[in-house]
């Protein structure tokens, strides 16, 4: 089933068309000596059968887009999960002053700024990075500000 709703989805673009095609076809008109008619007022059955095959075409364009909504919400709710997974994991692995620590510098926050906020002193803001450190197993400031997911 996923499988046709993805070869419809590239083509869905295609429904919406062909419905507005099928539909307009139905109610087409012609206009003669004055007098307009529907093409296909002598066939009735033939008109119903177009608007309502159009309208099965809508019906199926909107299940795709729902679908597909749905498929994106859950990769969305699956995303947030593991990054939440990911933040709860180097909360535990770090102290809860590192871990203030590591917030500030993951914000691009300067040592002075950082030192600032926390009144702390330069050696012992030193003292937490290099811990930080030690624990992610990093090397510098870089690897946190790229690791956007934590």
């Amino acid at each position: 089933m996923k499988k046709a709703i993805d070869i419809l989805y590239k083509r869905q673009k295609y429904l919406i068309g062909i419905a507005v095609f099928l539909a307009l076809s139905a109610v087409s008109i012609k206009v003669s000596n004055g007098q307009t008619k529907l093409n296909l007022s002598n066939h009735p059955i033939l008109m119903i059968g177009l608007v309502l095959i159009s309208i099965l075409l809508i019906i199926i364009y909107i299940k795709i887009d729902q679908s597909r909504i749905s498929s994106l919400s859950n990769e969305i709710k699956e995303s947030k999960t593991n990054v939440q997974n990911e933040g709860e994991k180097i909360q535990s692995i770090l102290t809860s002053r590192q871990y203030e620590v590591y917030q500030l510098i993951k914000k691009g926050k300067s040592n002075k700024e950082i030192m600032s906020n926390l009144y702390i002193e330069q050696s012992t803001l030193k003292s937490h990075i290099n811990q930080i450190y030690k624990k992610l197993k990093i090397k510098n400031r870089r690897e946190i500000k790229s690791n956007i997911n934590n």
